[in-house]
């Protein structure tokens, strides 16, 4: 989902002074633009540009507002110092956001007086010190539109979930917080779609899972057909309700599979099946966790690992995020190999989980949602090596854990992110609980 973006240019001449002496200004302000929108052009990626508009007087300000209407953004590129004014009555005048940008690592003094206008009467103005950080308000504003783009489903019944009580007791917090569409399913109608499920598909499904394996238990290999058809179930029902993100109440399911199949055939492997191919999925109903990993996933553009908090480790300021089946085995992003896992069953009780070797040194970012959707739980570090799961260097672990924990399960992606989701919860007005950065 691409940003779509207004390019402006506010001209005007500054004749006052210049006509007296018979000079022409150039470059014109349209000249400036048409320039740095090319440089803009190769650096920024995620959006659509629309074609340059120029707005010279007042009366031609409602053009601006009618285009301004089919863009997300607006990006003032251009203007002169003596139509000050005009810009910023022009800018105002938008019910969307702005950025303001000049040359690089120069805004210029026009841009200045403007952007402290718009400021000071609370304009939805962002001034742009360079690419690249246009480039990062350019992800914030993509992730918020995702957001609010999303709709989530939730399968199975009771708010919170009864083995995640760090949730929301009802899915309107959700959608009043952070505007996103919270639709619901049940056990039962996840237990018709994997009883019908297309068992030849579930075998092709299975059979991927087990070719990008380097390591398959025999535990993995009883159940993996069932399992397949769970991930078929699941996807079936995304799509029936028109969801691009999803969280099941896998403890209901657990008791079900147990106690009819003897068996606890999993949803673990969907989940990281679908997480795979760019769809949010956390387990056990836990709402937090999963906008926690459409944020992640968002601003990352990469899928993300889900696992429990476990030992913390004070003397290297480091904590372990893992013993939990909902792994990501594609954490470079979208797209890239489904291999290298290890197969074996869940807990001991049956079922196909992926469990994935992470190497040393690598940045990762962390994160939750608290219970209310009104602070998100935010750090980063960096890894040490592991068999499976994570464990993060953290810089203060026990400030992390006294002060910003928000619940059980933890969202990791690899990068640091912090900047961008913290520029993220400023505008999503939700508090940013982030780690002292050592001891």
């Amino acid at each position: 989902m691409d940003l779509v973006i207004q390019p402006v240019c506010v001209g005007g001449i500054d004749w006052q002074s210049r006509e007296k002496l018979g000079m022409e200004l150039r470059p014109t302000p349209l000249e400036i633009s048409r320039k740095r929108l090319g440089e803009l052009k190769q650096a920024i990626t995620g959006v659509q540009w629309r074609d340059l508009l120029e707005v010279n007087a007042p009366d031609e300000i409602p053009r601006m507002l009618e285009a301004a209407r089919r863009a997300d953004l607006v990006v003032a590129l251009a203007s002169e110092l003596l139509v000050v004014i005009t810009a910023a009555r022009a800018l105002s005048a938008l019910s969307g956001p702005v950025v303001i940008t000049g040359e690089e690592n120069r805004p210029g003094p026009f841009w200045a007086d403007v952007y402290g206008s718009l400021k000071s009467d609370g304009v939805d103005v962002y001034l742009a010190i360079n690419a690249a950080d246009l480039q990062r308000h350019v992800t914030v504003l993509r992730a918020e539109k995702m957001l609010r783009s999303t709709r989530a489903l939730l399968i199975g019944e009771s708010w919170p979930s009864f083995s995640q009580v760090a949730n929301p007791d009802s899915p309107r917090v959700v959608e009043q917080a952070l505007g996103v569409e919270v639709v619901e399913r049940s056990i039962g109608d996840l237990r018709a779609r994997w009883q019908s499920a297309d068992v030849e598909e579930a075998e092709h499904v299975a059979l991927g899972w087990l070719e990008g394996a380097a390591v398959v238990d025999d535990s993995a290999r009883r159940d993996i057909v069932e399992c397949a058809k769970l991930y078929l179930a699941m996807d079936a029902l995304i799509e029936e309700m028109g969801a691009n993100a999803m969280t099941v109440n896998c403890r209901a399911w657990d008791l079900l599979s147990c106690e009819e199949f003897g068996a606890f055939y999993s949803p673990c492997m969907g989940l990281t099946h679908l997480r795979w191919r760019g769809i949010p999925a956390a387990c056990e109903g836990d709402i937090c966790a999963l906008m926690s990993m459409c944020v992640l996933s968002y601003v990352s553009g990469a899928p993300a690992f889900l696992g429990n908090i476990g030992q913390v480790f004070p003397e290297r300021n480091s904590v372990r995020i893992g013993g939990h089946a909902a792994c990501t085995v594609d954490m470079e992003g979208v797209g890239a190999p489904l291999e290298g896992y290890r197969l074996r069953d869940y807990g001991g009780r049956g079922g196909v989980a992926s469990y994935l070797p992470i190497e040393a040194g690598r940045p990762v970012t962390i994160t939750r949602f608290d219970k209310h959707l009104r602070a998100l739980s935010l750090a980063a570090g960096e890894t040490v090596e592991t068999q499976e799961g994570f464990e993060v260097v953290l810089g203060d672990v026990a400030d992390f854990m006294h002060r910003c924990l928000t619940g059980d399960h933890y969202i990791v992606a690899y990068g640091d992110h912090v900047e961008v989701i913290g520029r993220l919860c400023e505008r999503l007005g939700v508090a940013a609980l982030i780690p002292a950065t050592g001891v």
